[in-house]
Parts: structure tokens; sequence; C-alpha cells
């Protein structure tokens, strides 16, 4: 009975986990900060007996007394840096810092639920809010590069909305015919400009 017990105490500790690395990595469609995120949800990472836990499994080689978890889903030790409990290969722990919204960095790259942003400024980066971000060259959002906008016009305006000097978007993809001039975001998804209104990015 008690190994039972055991057994499905291990599963719904596992699926929590598998949950935790999904909220992160899902559609944003709602823009929940991550302060609210992290207030609804407490990290699988245990640190305990001298050994280190991420939803009910061990994290082999981690190091206990120097594990320091983080947001978002990473962690690390003296030696290491972890997202969701498994090793990131190539990752400078003493240099690491998780950013907010998936994004983290060292100091010589950026990464986003734990993987790579290639040809990222880790040096320049910077979060912004709704899953945007920035580095000296590009923009971005989810971890993905907004092809063409302007890193020194961008403009984050709330609701996925967002803008540069000749741009509007809206998670990340352009709004083709919204104007940059008068773009007004209004609540629940809603935005306007001189002559059109929008939902979640659609003209409607």
């Amino acid at each position: 009975m008690k190994q039972i017990l055991f057994i499905i105490t291990l599963f719904f500790s596992l699926c929590s986990g598998d949950a935790y690395c999904r909220d992160w990595e899902s559609d944003h469609r709602w823009h929940e900060s991550c302060g609210q995120q992290e207030r609804r949800q407490r990290s699988p990472y245990l640190v305990s007996n001298n050994n280190v836990f991420f939803a009910g499994r061990r994290v082999d080689g981690a190091s206990a007394s120097s594990f320091t978890i983080l947001k978002d889903g990473y962690a690390k030790d003296r030696w290491n840096v972890y997202y969701c409990g498994e090793k990131i290969s190539g990752a400078t722990s003493g240099s690491f810092e998780a950013l907010g919204y998936g994004y983290a960095k060292d100091k010589w790259d950026v990464y986003y639920n734990g993987e790579k942003v290639s040809g990222s400024s880790a040096g320049s980066f910077k979060v912004l809010p709704d899953w945007y971000a920035i580095d000296k060259w590009d923009v971005y959002f989810d971890g993905r590069k907004i092809s063409g906008a302007s890193a020194g016009s961008f403009e984050v305006l709330g609701w996925g909305y967002a803008k540069d000097k000749w741009n509007v978007y809206f998670d990340g993809e352009k709004i083709n015919g919204a104007s940059v001039d008068g773009f007004k975001v209004l609540y629940d998804g809603y935005a306007e400009d001189k002559w059109n209104t929008y939902y979640l990015g659609r003209k409607i």
C-alpha cells in the first residue's frame, strides 16, 4: 500500500513540474506578468538531505550546498546552470542571472526557456514587459527575433501590443496596415488607430 501511495505521489509531482515548465513556454495571450505567475506557483525545486530535486526527481550532479533557486524554472550551483532540472550546456554559473519572462543570460549568451537565443548580445540585452526584449540591434518576442523591428525606437504598449518608428506589433507579429501615429491600446486585447479597431492584433 505504501508503495502504491508513493508511486501516485511521484506521478502527480512529475506532472506538476512539467506543467510548471509548460506554463513558461505556453501561449501568453493574456500577458500575465512574471510576478503574477510566481505568486500563484511554487518552484518544484527542493534542496533536502544533501540532494537537489525537481518535480520529484533527483537532479544528478547538482551541488546541494551551493544550489540557488532562481525564477522561471532556472537554478544554479557553483559549477552549473539548470532549467527545469536539466543542466544547460555551456552556461556559466558565475555570471548567470534570470531576467524574467523566461529570459536569462550569462556573460556571453542569452537564453529563453533554457535554450540559447542565437545571435543575441548578452551585454546589451534588456527584458521588456509582455515577453518582449531588445539588445543593441534587435527586438525579440518569446525568444525569437522580430524581423525588421527597430530596437532603438521600440516601445511596449501593453496587452501584447508594441510599436517602433514604422510598425505596430501584436505578440511579435506586425499588424499590417496599422498606423503607428495615434495607435492606442484600450483594454482586454482591444486597440485602435485613427481608422480601425483591433482585437488581439486583428482588425475588426
